[in-house]
C-alpha cells in the first residue's frame, strides 16, 4: 500500500521539487510570452537605439529573473520557511483542516 502523508502537511512541504518544478514552467512560459510580444515592439521603436546585443542581454535578464523565482520557491518550501509564513499570515492553512472522517493515520504520521 502506498504511503500519503497526513492533511497538516502543506504540498510544497511533502513534495518541495515539484513545487520548484511548477514555478519555473509557469514563469518560464509567461518569461517567453512577454519576450514574444515584447521583442518586436522592442524592436521597432528602439532597434535604431539600441546596441545590437540587446536581445541576448533582455533574454538573459528575464532567464535570470526565472531563476531567481525558482530558487525563492524552493527555499520557500522549507519547513522552517512555512513556519515564518504561517506566523505573518501567509501559510497554506492546511493544519487548519480536519481530516476526512474515513482516514486513518499511522503511529508514523502516515495514511493507511
Amino acid at each position: 500500500m502506498a504511503k500519503h502523508i497526513a492533511t497538516g502537511v502543506p504540498t510544497q512541504v511533502a513534495h518541495p521539487w515539484q513545487a520548484t518544478a511548477r514555478t519555473a514552467v509557469a514563469y518560464l512560459l509567461a518569461a517567453i510570452a512577454f519576450l514574444a510580444a515584447a521583442l518586436p515592439i522592442l524592436q521597432e521603436v528602439m532597434g535604431d537605439y539600441l546596441p545590437e546585443s540587446w536581445v541576448a542581454w533582455l533574454t538573459a535578464a528575464v532567464a535570470f529573473l526565472v531563476a531567481l523565482a525558482t530558487l525563492i520557491t524552493r527555499l520557500m518550501a522549507l519547513a522552517k520557511a512555512q513556519g515564518f509564513l504561517a506566523k505573518i499570515g501567509l501559510g497554506t492553512g492546511v493544519e487548519k483542516e480536519p481530516l476526512p472522517t474515513e482516514v486513518v493515520i499511522a503511529s508514523d504520521g502516515t495514511i493507511e
